[in-house]
């Protein structure tokens, strides 16, 4: 584990090595999120000198280490557990709880976001559980989140995949999408042409097409049918990526929520259609057809097609 690594050549470490080491074991879920070159920029040091901290770490790179860090990330996201009690003193907080903290304040960001961008956000979340497949397209730093995305999208039983917007990944995902379904582009830095484009060739499909970005002038932003697209005066293009984490994170919650009362509401229909059975059969009627071609509808709505 990265973090025992860290630990045991810390002593050993130069001035360079030790401000890496410290952001990666107090941010892990900042660190995540960056590349090399990002990382270097975030803490004002060479390059080079994150790819060496890797290799001291005993890693072939920094690509390595961090999709150690990604794994141990989504396995704290993902365990079923309670978050630990942050009222005890912060000099004796262990790393579990730093990790805590930091998933806490995941939703701290949305307090930038206007009542109009809430609704646009309830909006997105609401298309994205009612139809068949939802195909998520982002380039750099956020395409870690969009495959994130998609893998909690899968957890709540939806079909969803994420790929970047590059030709070779465009042209085998984009021949496998369906009328009906939908596009989600997350825009972040530079002008995102090619996501752009994948908006538009999934449309052309017959595609629902939505953005979320940190630029509302990006191409993206004005190419898709529903945008939620906010300004930040914050220094870093961090505040983006967190922002964007947010809203993710809140759309995933509601669709979590929409989905336990659709299974409760199901269960309540599925229980007046039995009875509808046993009253039928109760007066006689051999052929109860009727009600189990009803209950056979309601079934197919709740089932999605997987993704190949």
């Amino acid at each position: 584990m990265f973090k025992d690594r860290i630990r045991n050549g810390y002593a050993q470490f130069s001035p360079g090595f030790r401000r890496l080491a410290d952001f990666i074991l107090n941010h892990a879920l900042e660190a995540a999120l960056l590349t090399a070159t990002e990382l270097a920029q975030r803490l004002e040091v060479d390059p080079a000198t994150v790819v060496r901290f890797a290799q001291e770490l005993g890693y072939t790179g920094y690509r390595e280490l961090s999709q150690e860090i990604k794994q141990y990330i989504h396995e704290h996201l993902t365990a079923p557990r309670q978050l630990p009690d942050m009222d005890s003193k912060a000099s004796e907080a262990t790393e579990e709880q730093r990790l805590a903290a930091q998933l806490q304040g995941i939703y701290q960001p949305l307090q930038y976001l206007s009542l109009a961008d809430l609704r646009l956000l309830e909006e997105i979340g609401a298309t994205l559980n009612a139809v068949p497949a939802v195909w998520i397209t982002a380039e750099g730093s956020a395409i870690h989140l969009g495959r994130a995305f998609a893998q909690e999208l899968q957890n709540l039983g939806l079909a969803a995949e994420a790929f970047e917007s590059n030709l070779l990944d465009m042209a085998m995902y984009l021949e496998q999408v369906q009328a009906g379904d939908a596009l989600l582009a997350l825009g972040h830095e530079g002008p995102q042409l090619n996501l752009s484009h994948v908006l538009r060739l999934g449309q052309a499909k017959g595609g629902r097409t939505l953005c979320i970005s940190s630029n509302g002038m990006q191409a993206a932003a004005r190419e898709a049918q529903l945008t939620l697209a906010f300004a930040l005066g914050a220094p870093s293009a961090m505040s983006g990526l967190a922002l964007i984490a947010a809203v993710l994170a809140a759309i995933a919650n509601m669709i979590s929520q929409q989905r336990k009362e659709s299974l409760q509401q199901q269960e309540e229909l599925r229980q007046k259609y039995l009875q509808q059975l046993v009253e039928l059969r109760q007066q006689g009627h051999a052929d109860p057809g009727l009600a189990l071609a009803i209950w056979s509808q309601i079934l197919s709505r709740a089932n999605r097609p997987p993704i190949l």
